[in-house]
């Protein structure tokens, strides 16, 4: 299912703003304004084409290095997940709605983190550093990101890559797009687990945090190849080893 036919089906969250605060948008509107020429040469960008042999070979990258990973990290798993289920009550997985390449949305797998039934009240919304939905087991996992491990088996049935754009709430995108039509072109190739953004930007935490996140998406896109991958699984890999992430 496309990104728009999903919120449009659950219309009760096409105004929830990522942040909680309602003037969100507003701030987005001005930051739209204030980037226009950068916003607007992203919409022209020429459609992605991408070498037969790259496409090929980064899929055999990402299927063959999730298959190995997750045998490696099968008896690491077990022993996460009897730490959540100690720590709090709710499942050991949380599976959230994401948008993929060409808009589809799918379902992201992560450790459960947060309290059960973290947005019942909020509704969608963002995730900060210090976000007091935390559990004390889901505030190490966040910390050394441990909790997106298990996206490697969205990696293995092909809904991301080990490298690409990260992939965004259907809710938020359906808006980004409305204010900024640019933002669109983040889903011309597939979403990753790391890239430019992931690395060099934190959490989310404004307006501003959009246009920023999709300048180095954009930088990726347009400059996206072998050499750019690799050089970012082992520039994620080093500052994992570092705790630079």
């Amino acid at each position: 299912m496309h990104y728009r036919e999903y919120c449009l089906d659950g219309a009760k969250h096409l105004g929830a703003s990522p942040t909680g605060d309602m003037g969100f948008y507003e701030d987005l509107k001005k930051v739209a304004k204030l980037h226009s020429a950068f916003f607007k040469s992203v919409e022209l960008m020429p459609p992605v084409r991408l070498p037969l042999w790259y496409l090929i070979l980064k899929r055999a990258i990402d299927f063959v290095g999730s298959a190995v990973g997750l045998l490696l990290c099968s008896f690491p798993f077990l022993v996460i997940s009897i730490a959540i289920k100690f720590d709090s009550s709710g499942p050991v997985f949380y599976r959230q709605s994401r948008v993929g390449k060409n808009g589809k949305v799918f379902k992201i797998f992560k450790f459960r983190t947060m309290v059960k039934d973290a947005e019942s009240k909020t509704g969608p919304i963002w995730a900060s550093d210090k976000d007091p939905r935390l559990t004390r087991v889901g505030r190490f996992l966040r910390r050394t990101k441990i909790d997106e491990l298990p996206q490697l088996i969205n990696v293995l049935i092909g809904q991301m890559s080990f490298v690409g754009p990260r992939p965004e709430r259907p809710e938020f995108v359906f808006n980004f797009v409305n204010i900024i039509p640019a933002y669109d072109r983040r889903h011309d190739v597939k979403p990753g687990i790391t890239g430019l953004a992931q690395l060099f930007l934190g959490y989310d935490k404004g307006a501003e945090s959009v246009y920023k996140k999709l300048r180095w998406d954009v930088k990726y896109i347009r400059s996206m190849g072998l050499r750019m991958d690799m050089w970012l699984i082992f520039k994620t890999i080093w500052a994992l080893l570092r705790g630079k992430v």
